[in-house]
């Protein structure tokens, strides 16, 4: 039986888009991905991706990577509420396919 985890980082709505987290994420892993139909292009992790390596955060020029170990966002077991609520923010920005 495996289990599966997820990552502790995220991304608030405070993004602008630059796309350094994404440069930084390390090629194999690929967790970070540009918020399909975003008009500010704007970027998101995708949890179960993450590695938790934390390479995004330092070069994020508007501090909105967060660590939700550090923040004490937390729900049930080990689910993180703020990750989850920016996740599903974040798939509704998505322009739908004609």
């Amino acid at each position: 039986m495996t289990t599966h985890r997820a990552g502790h980082f995220y991304i608030d709505e405070t993004c602008i888009g630059c796309g350094a987290c994404d440069e930084m994420c390390p090629g194999k892993v690929d967790a970070v991905q540009a918020i399909t139909g975003d008009f500010r292009g704007r970027f998101k992790i995708i949890l179960e991706d993450c590695i938790d390596c934390g390479f995004c955060v330092p070069v994020c020029p508007v501090a909105c990577i967060h660590d939700a170990r550090k923040e004490g966002v937390v729900e049930g077991e080990g689910g993180y509420m703020r990750i989850k609520e920016l996740q599903a923010w974040a798939e509704t920005l998505k322009t739908p396919e004609t």
